[in-house]
């Protein structure tokens, strides 16, 4: 899968991390707590290096995360380091039980409830794990917010609690870690919005689980395939080879979104832009603001020559929107639709589509064709679901804009890594527009297009501070595509079991 192919960079939801621990266990043969055992030790290892001088409480719950957590303590303990395991449960597995036992044995100090007086620690999260999820009961909700209230590092086992393994949803405490060690794949809970912010630095530890899904439907953008993708771009001997991109935007009051989107395409390496507008503010803010775009008509069929168009940024007059419902439809040339062009969808398109909505956006379109009702807050509560019903419904690769955005093709998912809040600013999603478009125009898929153009917009927005400006972005896509790096702060670390 271009953009998304390295193994590690596959997402595994709950279902899939469960089938592929039976197989392991029941198929295999591996016995489960060899299975801990590598576990604990990768997440020990962790530990180690986070610790300091500190000691370590392990808060275990009554399941194989408990046991994970107890086994933590135990290695710990044999290294020297004043480790102990919190049982916050009556209750407590078979595998848990085992832990347990061999942990009193060695001298490790077992206690029940939570960690008394004022002492500080590195506290590991061995409470839920994967396969429970949230909303969180007691005694969990008061571990958690006593967790989150103590000074020191803070490190999850699997996944926090309290955290949405395949949604990334947070409907109430959550563990927030400094890191996450998650076992051979990791979820995607721990890169979507909301729930990418309390996982921290994620560890994807290979313990030898093996599934027989071979599944990548569920990816991370993996910027090694993004900067092998932009490496395949011919520069061109001349500008035509780089493709001609077309802006349907632009009316009175916001002219400067299609000018925006269509510096960022000239960044992006497209060779020419020409933005179809009868609109004079949009004439003026091209001649003081960026020369090198052209202007036309919009006419019948928008700027006939271009290979590629941009649709919507700027059009917020109901006027100026007249006839995109059968541009949509009709057209056949690959398209980027945004902004206020994304209400004048109608139907299904067979046509290479990408459409950048926002959450109120995507609310509004999925309303629109699925009647059902959803809301801003109901896509955010399930950002997976919505981009991937959205994709069904339109029949186009959706981009889901927010921190962590969503690329959506059909059941396929890839989730970006990068950006950071020098984005939230006027014309960003403008200049991502643009920026797609251009690669389209310069031959890649709509799929491989929008994952490039959606990490290269965020790694953008990383290098510039709070207080850029719009324009500052667009100027900075071009700097990404000279130079992309093949690694990333957000995408998995991998270590061996």
């Amino acid at each position: 899968m271009p953009a998304m192919t390295r193994a590690w960079a596959t997402l595994w939801t709950r279902s899939q991390a469960a089938a592929a621990d039976r197989h392991t266990i029941v198929e295999l043969g591996t016995p489960s707590p060899v299975l801990m055992e590598r576990a604990a030790l990768c997440c020990a290892r962790e530990a180690l290096a986070m610790r300091g001088d500190l000691p370590v409480w392990a808060l275990c719950g009554p399941g194989n995360n408990g046991g994970d957590g107890v086994a933590v303590a135990r290695i710990l303990h044999g290294w020297g380091v004043p480790a102990r395991a919190f049982l916050l449960s009556e209750r407590q597995s078979p595998e848990l039980a085992q832990q347990v036992a061999l942990a009193e044995k060695l001298g490790v100090p077992i206690e029940r409830g939570l960690p008394q007086g004022p002492a500080e620690a590195l506290i590991v999260d061995a409470m839920l794990g994967t396969g429970a999820a949230p909303p969180l009961r007691q005694p969990f909700v008061a571990a958690v917010t006593w967790a989150n209230a103590r000074s020191g590092p803070k490190l999850a086992i699997d996944i926090p609690t309290g955290l949405g393994a395949d949604t990334g949803a947070v409907p109430g405490p959550v563990f927030t870690a400094d890191r996450t060690v998650t076992f051979v794949r990791s979820k995607p809970g721990l890169h979507v919005t909301p729930g990418r912010a309390a996982a921290g630095e994620v560890v994807v530890a290979d313990i030898g689980i093996v599934s027989q899904d071979m599944s990548d439907e569920t990816c991370l953008i993996d910027p090694g395939e993004v900067a092998r993708s932009i490496a395949g771009l011919k520069p061109g001997s001349h500008k035509g080879e780089r493709g001609h991109v077309g802006i349907v935007g632009g009316s009175a009051g916001t002219p400067g979104a299609a000018v925006l989107a269509g510096a960022a395409a000239l960044r992006a390496g497209a060779g020419l832009v020409t933005i179809a507008t009868d609109d004079r503010e949009v004439q003026a803010q091209l001649l003081a603001h960026r020369p090198e775009l052209m202007v036309q008509p919009r006419g019948d069929e928008p700027v006939p020559a271009a290979k590629v168009l941009v649709v919507g940024p700027g059009l917020v007059r109901e006027a100026d929107r007249a006839g995109l419902a059968e541009l949509w439809l009709e057209d056949r040339r690959p398209a980027v639709w945004d902004a206020s062009a994304l209400a004048e969808i109608e139907g299904r398109s067979t046509m290479p589509r990408v459409i950048t909505p926002h959450p109120a956006e995507a609310a509004r379109l999925l309303s629109a064709r699925t009647g059902e009702t959803w809301t801003a807050a109901r896509v955010q509560a399930d950002r997976p679901l919505a981009a991937r019903s959205l994709a069904t419904v339109t029949g186009a690769v959706v981009v889901l804009k927010g921190e962590g955005t969503l690329v959506a093709e059909g059941s396929r998912l890839g989730v970006c890594v990068s950006g950071g809040p020098a984005l939230a600013t006027a014309g960003s999603g403008d200049c991502l527009a643009g920026a797609i478009a251009a690669l389209l125009g310069r031959g890649l898929s709509p799929w491989v297009a929008a994952t490039v153009g959606v990490h290269v917009h965020g790694v953008a927005g990383e290098r510039l501070i709070v207080g850029a400006v719009a324009l500052d972005i667009a100027d900075a896509i071009a700097a990404v595509l000279a130079a992309p790096e093949e690694t990333h702060p957000r995408f998995p670390r991998r270590v061996l079991g």
